[in-house]
């Protein structure tokens, strides 16, 4: 019974629940992680390009010493 009359207090004053609270911490940093990563978005996409090249460049010198060797 005493919970429930602290908590009606709470919600009389306007001050926030323990679990508003939480939800409003877990808010802000769900916000941040975001503006973080859009802000590495260009440089993630750069070295996505460079490890692309790289992969397509090892798979057409893979398949070239294949056909040299005889292979395929």
């Amino acid at each position: 019974m005493l919970r429930w009359i602290r908590a009606w207090r709470r919600r009389r004053r306007g001050e926030p629940t323990p679990g508003q609270e939480a939800a409003a911490s877990a808010l802000h940093r769900a916000e941040c992680a975001r503006q973080e990563a859009q802000q590495r978005a260009p440089m993630v996409s750069e070295v996505a390009n460079v490890l692309r090249e790289a992969r397509a460049a090892n798979h057409f010198a893979e398949r070239i010493r294949l056909t040299l060797e005889g292979g395929r």
